[in-house]
């Protein structure tokens, strides 16, 4: 495993990578993957699982990461070459993201974090995208939005949960939260569906799709 970044932290990475019988080593500079493909640099985190699966079969291009949180699909996406953008409305959580993307800037390119209420009424953007992505987020009146965001052929990566995670878990609480089953097809009416699906993963329930603007 070569592992990148400020000095400091990779020397303790590789040192924790070695004491725990992984071979490791230090690189001082990184080249870009073509795009969808990640690299071998190491991290000590996970993307979305589903977003890691879909992403090798797109071409690459700009993408928007909806509710991207404290940004790990981000900067994972940024770090297999795509121009992305973060949005979310909770100023901690960018910070979080910033700083994120401030420890692997060594091997991804820059993302452009916003500030926006996705709940309080449309956003608008300054161009359409390749890709808009939302892992574990749901605001149905979003999905009136999502087509006009990408461009014709651009995809929609979307997994949130179902009632089944709530009859288990007990959360989310709320019906606004969580997907009816078989609902979230119907949600991208207008979008061709490439991959759909609902199941267990890692002790969660949730539907994933991916589905295509038509017109490419």
């Amino acid at each position: 495993m070569r592992v990148a970044g400020p000095t400091a932290l990779v020397h303790e990475v590789v040192a924790w990578l070695e004491s725990n019988g992984r071979r490791a080593e230090t690189v001082a500079e990184f080249r870009y993957e073509s795009p969808g493909r990640s690299s071998d640099v190491g991290r000590l985190w996970e993307p979305n699982a589903f977003l890691s699966q879909v992403l090798p079969e797109l071409d690459g291009g700009s993408a928007l990461d909806v509710a991207c949180g404290t940004g790990r699909d981000a900067v994972f996406m940024s770090s297999c070459g795509w121009d992305v953008t973060g949005v979310d409305v909770l100023p901690d959580a960018l910070e979080r993201a910033r700083d994120l993307a401030r420890r692997c800037s060594a091997v991804i390119r820059p993302i452009r974090w916003v500030q926006a209420d996705l709940e309080g009424g449309p956003v608008e953007w300054d161009r359409p995208f390749d890709l808009v992505t939302v892992i574990r987020y749901l605001h149905r009146p979003l999905f009136g939005f999502l087509g006009e965001w990408l461009r014709p052929g651009g995809s929609v990566v979307y997994e949130t949960y179902t009632t089944l995670q709530r009859q288990r878990h007990g959360k989310p609480a709320r019906d606004a939260h969580v997907l009816q089953p078989g609902e979230l097809p119907r949600l991208l009416a207008g979008l061709q569906i490439r991959h759909y699906s609902e199941d267990w993963h890692n002790d969660a329930h949730t539907a994933r799709v991916w589905a295509v603007r038509p017109g490419a």
